[in-house]
């Protein structure tokens, strides 16, 4: 019973860790490599989708756990 619990753990700790890799690649993308344009927003989601901004997984989890990303607001001014 105590190995199930442990695997079902590692399990949730890696699929918690692609999240955030997916999500840190998206991020980096649209900062530098995916400009938003209204014109076509189809060709936008292709680019987040096949872009790579670093050169492994394991970079994307670093920089997303270490790096300081700044506060989004919640409402415009």
């Amino acid at each position: 019973m105590k190995n199930a619990i442990i695997a079902v753990l590692i399990l949730l700790i890696a699929l918690f860790a692609d999240r955030v890799v997916r999500i840190e690649n998206q991020r980096e993308a649209l900062a530098v490599m995916c400009k938003l344009d209204p014109a076509n927003p189809v060709l936008h989601w292709k680019c987040l989708e096949t872009a790579q901004t670093r050169t492994t997984w394991f970079w994307h989890l670093y920089y997303a756990l270490t790096n300081h990303v700044p506060p989004v607001p919640l409402f415009s001014k």
